[in-house]
């Protein structure tokens, strides 16, 4: 039985020259293909400025500090989210203030939002939940009204518009992830974007141990930056983001037309501003009558490979133990994570094996569904 993984990286010849032709360069650390790569990627989400770093955590903890989060501060963070969104606040000895999730897309919820202000608000993080754009335009105004920097964690959304524009811009920063499982990857990798003249000279600064001129440090800086290697895999990669999206939706779109009929199995739900999911996942949510565990046991029996979305941050042991959070604390977020599921979609997917996924996943939920009736 040939196992059919959830994910995978879309690597090909042309990544293998690059890298290849990079080595031969004697220039494999942060250089001119580091330079270009930012460029390019720049180009392609329509903002003025990307920088990049070593990893998506990195990208976000210079964000953050951007913005001028420290110590004392809070930071809304939704609480379905990967951990990092929440620990870059802790690294700065901030707070994040966990934020439910809306019921239908799974993205921070605006009005529980709005109840967690304190005078110490001083940023909030809205995440692109399985690739989904948030409302920008609710967001800012959001924002705006309430004195606060906005950081978009558009780890999952490379190559999503809103309103018909790229993902990328719309923020005062937004930052991107490029683990292997992501539209785009560099092995690990990460960039911000921004439109702010001084946000981005002062990420450049901070990602390279706060130099300005050589061996002239002037802030606490990191070592966050990225290799002409990195780099050389990532401009490849984005020669083809528009076929990786394009394929993506393809499938997302042939799962669609037979989830959406079925009584036990959601689709994702695409609110009318956006206009290209990235599709970074594709998360099915699944009826409180299906228990969802069992159905990840079955599938991986029969060869399919699925993945839970991140589990709220509020569960994770090490805030409950900072925080003293309990499970029943934010009970929209629980119940949303309970009933999600991701199943494959890769560029490349055979047809012949998404009709396997289809087929396995609406056998798999009704026979269990049937056992727990029974």
């Amino acid at each position: 039985m040939i196992r059919v993984p959830v994910a995978q990286p879309t690597l090909s010849e042309e990544e293998a020259r690059a890298v290849y032709e990079t080595v031969r360069s004697g220039w494999v650390s942060m250089g001119q293909g580091v330079r270009e790569f930012e460029q390019e990627f720049a180009k392609i989400v329509g903002a003025r400025h990307a920088v990049a770093a070593n990893n998506g955590t990195a990208a976000l903890h210079m964000a953050l500090l951007v913005a001028g989060v420290k110590e004392g501060d809070e930071v809304l963070v939704p609480d379905i989210t990967f951990i990092s969104t929440a620990n870059v606040v802790m690294y700065e000895r901030a707070t994040p203030i966990l934020v439910e999730c809306d019921p239908d897309t799974y993205n921070l919820s605006l009005d529980d939002a709005a109840k967690r202000i304190t005078d110490r608000t001083k940023a909030i993080i809205p995440v692109d939940m399985n690739g989904l754009p948030v409302d920008y335009d609710r967001v800012l105004a959001f924002a705006e009204s309430h004195g606060l920097a906005v950081i978009a964690d558009s780890a999952e959304s490379l190559g999503a518009t809103y309103k018909g524009v790229p993902v990328g811009a719309q923020a005062d920063q937004h930052v991107f992830s490029f683990f292997p499982n992501k539209n785009l990857t560099t092995g690990e990798g990460g960039m911000v974007t921004t439109n702010n003249d001084e946000h981005a000279e002062r990420l450049r600064v901070l990602r390279n141990q706060g130099q300005e001129g050589r061996y002239n440090h002037i802030v606490l800086g990191y070592n966050y930056r990225m290799t002409d290697i990195q780099a050389s895999i990532g401009s490849a990669q984005l020669n083809r983001i528009e076929f990786t999206v394009r394929d993506k939706q393809r499938i997302a779109e042939r799962y669609d037309n037979v989830f959406s009929s079925h009584p036990l199995i959601n689709s994702p739900f695409l609110p009318p501003y956006v206009t290209q999911h990235s599709w970074y996942m594709y998360a099915v949510a699944l009826e409180n009558s299906v228990p969802r565990d069992r159905v990840v046991k079955e599938l991986e029996n029969a060869g399919i490979e699925t993945r839970l979305s991140f589990p709220p941050i509020h569960l994770q042991p090490f805030y409950q133990e900072c925080f003293g959070y309990v499970n029943e604390d934010y009970p929209i977020s629980v119940r949303a994570w309970s009933q999600l599921l991701d199943i494959p979609i890769w560029p490349g997917l055979p047809e012949d094996v998404q009709d396997r996924v289809i087929r396995s996943l609406i056998s798999t939920v009704e026979s269990v569904a049937e056992s727990v009736v029974i």
